[in-house]
């Protein structure tokens, strides 16, 4: 069953929550796609990094590979191994425990660390990505009305056409978007329509009452979970996510506080899985079917332009601090500046487009175009957001 939210009860949840994730974490560990055993002395020329498995596993491990000599070219005295979690939690877990020297965590898993385990880790970098031109140039601004400005445009009003065009701006944030086929391509897969009144808008209402399943990740995830459980518990589901059986089980009266969710291996995934009609609705970061479909070299859908044409977005939520790459707490100064260093340099390797760099590589697997120090300061919200769900959250 998926995380229930509704009557707040922390200090239950909060220790069952730390049991829980603990047990799945070091669990996950012991199945993770490579071995990451306790990482040797801090003296040792050796550094361990990890990434959460947000796109397919095997393919992130595939380049997570190809990324480690170029990390040694510009920082040859030491030994870099790159392995991808099983779960969100798995990373940050094994991150807390001193499994693995660093970790590419998102914000709101960085903020449950310095919450929940303080000095466990420490922020070493924040990660930058190419705006969209709709959301940076063409609509730009953060505020409510500048979101349902860029949502309507990625629907093509007033004639606009987006295909997840790149702007020449790098920003330190993203938004997580809830997109669903549209109407005419749920016909062609026999499902039936989610726009009920035929307004051309699709409302959570019609989304609930239409028994639709979203495509979720873990509960760790900022957008592809966290934000989107907020934004329907703003519609009035208060419950948040469960999954069909679950949902199935409750009473009328009870139906009307959840959505039914289904949890995703991966963003490809849940690209793939909407587009083929196995889930209603997909939530994740601003744009999945760009970072995760159009631009994958190799997947079922690069360069396909159905990934846009076949979808319609239903919202654009609150900005989310980028990612971050931490550190275990007591990692050497040394080691510390060296990942810095090597990704600072390796994101710049080449060019976002040109395969096999550090820069092609690195926006392969998280779309990052660069990398600034941490400022710890910045991750307040992420910290807020994170508390919310403590508060909000009955197991």
């Amino acid at each position: 069953m998926l995380r229930v939210w509704g009557k707040p009860r922390k200090e239950i949840f909060m220790k069952h929550v730390s049991a829980k994730l603990l047990t799945l974490g070091l669990l996950s560990i012991g199945a993770a796609l490579t071995s990451c055993g306790r990482s040797a002395p801090d003296e040792d020329n050796k550094i361990h990094l990890q990434l959460v498995p947000s796109n397919d596993p095997a393919t992130l491990l595939t380049r997570a590979k190809a990324l480690e000599p170029i990390l040694k070219r510009y920082e040859p005295n030491y030994e870099w191994t790159i392995d991808v979690g099983s779960t969100y939690a798995a990373t940050t877990t094994a991150l807390a425990a001193g499994q693995i020297d660093g970790g590419f965590l998102t914000a709101s898993g960085y903020a449950q660390m310095t919450i929940e385990k303080p000095g466990k880790t420490k922020l070493l970098l924040s990660a930058s990505r190419s705006a969209y031109k709709v959301q940076a140039d063409d609509f730009p601004g953060i505020k409510k009305e500048n979101l349902e400005q860029q949502r309507k445009a990625m629907n093509g009003a007033n004639g606009y056409v987006y295909r997840g065009e790149q702007s020449e701006k790098e920003v330190d944030f993203y938004c997580s978007i809830v997109i669903t086929l549209k109407d005419s391509e749920r016909e062609a897969l026999n499902l039936p329509k989610l726009d009920g009144d035929g307004d051309g808008e699709v409302s959570l209402k019609e989304i609930h009452d239409g028994n639709a399943v979203w495509g979720v990740m873990g509960a760790t995830s900022s957008s592809g979970y966290i934000y989107p459980t907020k934004y329907i518990y703003e519609g009035g589901y208060t419950g948040g996510f469960v999954d069909k059986a679950a949902y199935e089980s409750k009473s009328k009266e009870e139906q009307a506080k959840f959505m039914i969710g289904n949890t995703e291996k991966s963003y490809p995934a849940m690209v793939d899985d909407l587009l083929s009609g196995q889930i209603d609705v997909a939530v994740g970061f601003f744009d999945i079917r760009y970072g995760s479909a159009f631009t994958q070299s190799g997947g079922k859908y690069f360069q396909d332009e159905a990934v846009f044409t076949k979808t319609y977005t239903q919202a654009v939520l609150d900005p989310i601090m980028n990612d971050t790459v931490c550190a275990r707490g007591d990692l050497s100064d040394a080691k510390s500046e060296a990942i810095r260093n090597a990704l600072k340099k390796a994101v710049k390797d080449g060019g976002k487009d040109e395969e096999g760099t550090g820069a092609w590589l690195l926006y392969q697997i998280y779309s990052h175009t660069g990398y600034i120090n941490g400022d710890d300061a910045n991750y307040d919200a992420a910290r807020e957001m994170y508390r919310w769900t403590m508060e909000h959250s009955t197991k």
